[in-house]
């Protein structure tokens, strides 16, 4: 964890720690979590080392009225692999409370890191965090990000492709619900020749919720030849829920490749005929709609991972369609 990592690998610390990938002044809220920030993960792979069995953590928030701060900070030198995906949940309190972490992953050259969150936060929870990448030279990051619970998320992972053919892949699914507001996305600058970037969101809105996707592609003059592909989809439940696309790209780079893709779309009623006729009731014709909806994370996800998140879903969506 990252007490552990001050004490013993104090120059790693303090080479990484909310430097170059997210300084302390970015914003409001990192500035605080600079401040009062405690636990968390540190990873560092060496060069050339890869790592087969993905790595796992797990983050509660127990106290009432109560802020998280969790830190995790990964480096993955040259050449290396490392698959890391943790977890984050609260129990329900009447009262507020805050989470404000911080992800800084580091992606030196040829190196490949795919990052994986599930987060389920209470519906008195505002979850306000910063998550960033620094990619290097041939390097790979990839996100998977499944937002759920929650009062108000407001969340928009950022990979910096600085290096010659680096690239990026994002997946995020995003779910509202009754008295939630999920503004999510995804933020992807490219400053070097021939990167890539991939950004596919999903979101469910449904009894009044509100999916807000909010992107960001900036590719500078030097990025030169690269491409990127934004895809968003949202899948309505009712006629109360809202959903909001707002995707900016700024394009600056010769010979760039851009494609942007939207789509909102109502449950189908045709489908849900169809599969009430092969045994399913309604509520249950539902569910396997939106698991179909949701297959492209799910199918990213360790095989416990998916289950619980499915459960997730379904458990959510009780007493909420019908």
């Amino acid at each position: 964890n990252m007490d552990v990592a001050v004490r013993e690998r104090p120059d790693l610390v303090k080479q990484y720690f909310m430097t170059s990938c997210v300084p302390v002044h970015d914003h409001y809220f990192t500035a605080l979590h600079a401040a009062v920030w405690s636990g968390g993960t540190f990873i560092y792979v060496p060069k050339g080392v890869k790592v087969t069995i993905p790595l796992q953590a797990y983050f509660r928030m127990n106290a009432e009225r109560g802020g998280q701060f969790e830190h995790t900070l990964i480096i993955a030198d040259e050449g290396s692999v490392v698959e890391y995906i943790e977890g984050c949940s609260a129990p329900k309190y009447d009262s507020a409370a805050l989470h404000a972490g911080c992800v800084e992953i580091h992606v030196k050259k040829n190196a490949s890191v795919k990052y994986m969150s599930i987060e389920n936060w209470s519906k008195n929870t505002f979850n306000l965090n910063t998550k960033r990448a620094l990619v290097d030279e041939d390097g790979v990051i990839s996100w998977v990000n499944g937002n759920m619970g929650s009062g108000v998320t407001m969340l928009y992972p950022m990979s910096v492709l600085r290096g010659a053919r680096s690239k990026s892949d994002f997946l995020g699914v995003a779910f509202a619900g009754p008295r939630q507001e999920q503004d999510t996305g995804h933020k992807v600058v490219l400053v070097a020749p021939n990167t890539s970037a991939n950004v596919r969101s999903k979101s469910i809105a449904l009894g009044g919720g509100v999916s807000t996707y909010r992107g960001l592609v900036k590719a500078t003059p030097a990025a030169v030849d690269s491409s990127v592909s934004v895809v968003c989809d949202t899948l309505m439940m009712d006629g109360e829920s809202r959903a909001i696309t707002i995707p900016i790209i700024d394009d600056s780079a010769p010979d760039m490749t851009v494609e942007h893709e939207a789509s909102v779309g109502r449950l189908n009623d045709a489908q849900i005929a169809y599969l009430s006729t092969r045994g399913l009731d309604g509520d249950a014709a539902r569910r396997a709609v939106i698991n179909g909806f949701l297959d492209p994370i799910v199918r990213e996800l360790p095989l416990e991972y998916a289950v619980e998140f499915l459960e997730l879903v379904n458990l959510e969506m009780e007493g909420a369609v019908g």
